[in-house]
């Protein structure tokens, strides 16, 4: 009995790290897109491109690839931001890109 509830216990601790992992995890997420969204709003293109780099591999979003093409044809990279303005419309054939909104 004392080691089934020593098990339980020890698989409760497990789950709640593995949730408060994930969370984390997504939190980062969600913070690399904020301050991607952030340096869009100062034009900052070099580090839009490098923070939604990040976000697009973890985070397939077509909103992330059009904003990511749009800082690279801004920063003259013109065959990048092709790249990532159709792989917008890879993950959404309907993708229509929103008024940018901070």
């Amino acid at each position: 009995m004392r080691l089934k509830n020593r098990t339980w216990g020890v698989s409760f601790i497990l789950g709640i790290l593995v949730i408060m992992f994930i969370a984390a995890s997504a939190f980062a997420q969600e913070s690399s897109f904020n301050k991607a969204l952030d340096a869009y709003a100062k034009k900052d293109f070099k580090n839009v491109v490098k923070y939604l780099t990040d976000y697009v591999e973890k985070k397939p979003d077509p909103y992330a690839y059009y904003l990511l093409g749009y800082a690279n044809y801004k920063l003259k990279n013109h065959a990048e931001a092709m790249k990532y303005f159709n792989e917008s419309y890879v993950i959404d054939p309907t993708f229509s890109p929103p008024p940018f909104k901070k």
